[in-house]
């Protein structure tokens, strides 16, 4: 059986890079003919733009939305924020190292624009829309094809896809339900996108499994680790450069007598002696840092998931206030009953107080265990 997967991929990004990897080498371990389609997305030099094909101008509508979102962009501009694709490429010893991880996947052949997507489609037997904010009408780039509407012939399912936001307006319910009437299947990451696509589909049982990092095991990403030389630190890890939360991370480093290490690759490429600066890790990297760190500081989902994967001793994590998308870590920590791991807004928590509050493993091990079964049941049951 021959698969196709599309999904966020071939990002400098490294939740975008690991999830669409774990789908695929799950599927690949599993014994299937697997390939990610590899429609390149605007900020590739190589996109060529549709006149056809146009993303949503999803705040343009609920003026309350476009005020929001005006001023989400000025706070994180705010912050030190820089355009995240921009920045990220600059970065070429990162991007090498994203690009040999993306060594690990066998694409199809690259389709520059959505037109040749749909003039000459790849042909399989199972189409797979995959995780991520693949669904988000924010995106800056078509949706459509991430809603499988240039296959000809054969099944379609999803698979932990995500919308990120809570609220659709009009249209994109009604392209919604459109697209989505075809699909065999269909299965969501968080509780508010079953939320809202269960609604507009009446006729189809909408299921929620776990991001496809979940589908692999520890031992399988302990391989792909490269361990930092770096010991005793709290490793801190933001979407968008936050001097507030350095500073915080300073405070904790200073009552623990540990070292900070910031990664982050929209950080500016400043010397700074009170903390050791991480711009240039690839993927394989980003695990170890994760895996060797004695707290973390995080506002990143992905960077959550692997705290649990990799079972870091303490992990705390936080919603910046300009995150849009802030319920699928409260859905994350909830199912794993870590409510108690989300920072307090205020960061007056000390040291003493965020250590107080243990991690039962056993009990992770076990929740993470029949989440990942129900997962991989639900997948695999749709490809017999």
């Amino acid at each position: 059986m021959k698969i196709g997967i599309i999904t966020i991929h071939n990002s400098p990004n490294y939740g975008a890079c690991l999830q669409a990897f774990s789908l695929y080498e799950y599927l690949r371990q599993q014994g299937y003919d697997v390939e990610i389609i590899d429609l390149l997305r605007p900020y590739f030099k190589e996109f060529k733009p549709s006149k056809k094909f146009k993303p949503y101008q999803h705040y343009k509508l609920p003026i309350k939305q476009k005020i929001k979102k005006i001023f989400i962009s000025l706070l994180k501009h705010n912050k030190g924020n820089v355009n995240q694709h921009k920045q990220q490429y600059s970065n070429l010893e990162s991007l090498n190292k994203f690009k040999d991880f993306n060594s690990h996947i066998k694409f199809s052949k690259q389709y520059c624009s959505i037109d040749d997507l749909y003039k000459n489609p790849p042909q399989y037997d199972v189409y797979i829309t995959g995780s991520d904010q693949v669904w988000n009408p924010t995106q800056d780039y078509c949706l459509e094809p991430y809603f499988l509407t240039f296959v000809r012939k054969g099944k379609k399912i999803s698979y932990a896809s995500s919308i990120g936001i809570n609220e659709l307006t009009n249209k994109e319910k009604k392209d919604f339900s459109r697209w989505l009437s075809s699909y065999d299947m269909i299965s969501v990451r968080e509780i508010a996108a079953k939320q809202l696509l269960q609604p507009l589909l009446r006729n189809k049982k909408i299921e929620i499994v776990s991001d496809p990092t979940f589908l692999l095991d520890f031992d399988f990403w302990n391989k792909f680790i490269i361990h930092p030389q770096i010991k005793n630190y709290i490793l801190l890890f933001t979407l968008a450069y936050d001097e507030s939360m350095i500073d915080y991370g300073l405070k904790l480093c200073q009552e623990s007598n540990k070292k900070l290490v910031v990664l982050n690759l929209n950080q500016p490429n400043i010397l700074n002696s009170k903390y050791i600066s991480v711009t240039d890790a690839g993927p394989k990297e980003f695990l170890g840092y994760i895996a060797n760190a004695d707290m973390i500081l995080t506002d990143s989902f992905h960077c959550t998931v692997f705290s649990i994967i990799l079972k870091v001793p303490q992990f705390y994590t936080y919603i910046a206030p300009w995150n849009l998308r802030g319920s699928r870590i409260t859905n994350l920590l909830k199912t794993f009953h870590l409510e108690n791991h989300l920072l307090k807004q205020d960061k007056s928590q000390n040291w003493e107080e965020l250590n107080r509050i243990s991690i039962n493993y056993s009990n992770i091990e076990e929740i993470y265990l029949k989440e990942q079964a129900s997962s991989r049941n639900y997948l695999l049951r749709q490809l017999s």
